[in-house]
């Protein structure tokens, strides 16, 4: 056991941009008057952190992408919760100084939040970085570097509040195997307030994030959206699948802001 979690999070931008007029009545019916610059990104995963010491002779694309498992007590009990998407956020959007939960850590700008209330069934979990470290990432995936890997450490003296507490528990001999857990513990009636610190970024292509991964990322995706039974019948009358799965390609292909 460990009082320090790590954690390490993927996500992707697949250039898809709705029309000017879809973004205007979303915007409106979300009460927002400007676009999330985060618009476009979505999760892929969360994984387990393993250290490049753990894989000695590996390159940093090598290094395996594990599963990961939450969990939950409060007040004592264990709490059965959802797993969650992701809420993505630069520090100028997100205010961090209108926020006390963030006030240990309110030098640092590239963050990561997880919250729930007692009737949530699944955390709301945010990531929140520098309009520098967002500037950087644009740049790689310009550079044909599609996937963003964010590494969050989370430990319990960067806790604002003194009830909630943060551990990680590993298998020694199959670090680089097994999902690590994660534990998130308060004694605050079913409300939780975690924050951690973003120590790495990195970005990788499709090609590298499949070696650490083990599988395609875009294939996978493409198979769910090609056979999903609400769509099949439309997309097999527009597209083979092999023509399908180039055009996801192709999205994943444009210099952002095209």
């Amino acid at each position: 056991h460990s009082k320090d979690a790590k954690l390490r999070i993927s996500i992707i931008n697949n250039y898809w941009k709705m029309s000017a007029e879809n973004k205007k009545l979303v915007l409106k019916m979300i009460g927002k008057t400007e676009e999330s610059k985060f618009s476009g990104f979505s999760l892929i995963d969360y994984h387990s952190f393993v250290a490049p010491s753990d894989n000695k002779g590996k390159s940093k694309s090598q290094t395996p992408l594990t599963d990961v498992k939450f969990k939950f007590n409060s007040c004592g009990k264990p709490r059965k919760m959802g797993r969650s998407s992701i809420l993505l956020y630069t520090a100028a959007e997100y205010k961090l100084t209108n926020y006390s939960i963030f006030d240990r850590v309110k030098k640092e700008q590239d963050l990561f939040s997880l919250t729930y209330a007692p009737t949530c069934a699944a955390p709301i979990i945010s990531l929140i970085v520098s309009d520098y470290l967002f500037s950087i990432l644009l740049d790689d995936i310009n550079l044909g570097k599609q996937i963003q890997i964010f590494d969050i450490c989370l430990r319990t003296r960067d806790q604002t509040y003194a009830n909630h507490s943060v551990s990680s528990r590993s298998h020694k001999h199959f670090e680089a195997s097994l999902p690590h857990e994660l534990s998130f513990k308060e004694d605050w009636n079913g409300m939780g307030n975690f924050i951690g610190k973003v120590f790495n970024h990195s970005s990788v292509t499709l090609e590298e994030f499949h070696q650490m991964a083990g599988y395609d990322y875009v294939l996978e995706q493409a198979k769910k959206l090609y056979y999903d039974p609400n769509h099949k019948e439309h997309m097999s009358q527009q597209w083979t699948f092999d023509e399908f799965l180039q055009r996801q390609h192709d999205n994943y292909s444009k210099p952002l802001g095209l």
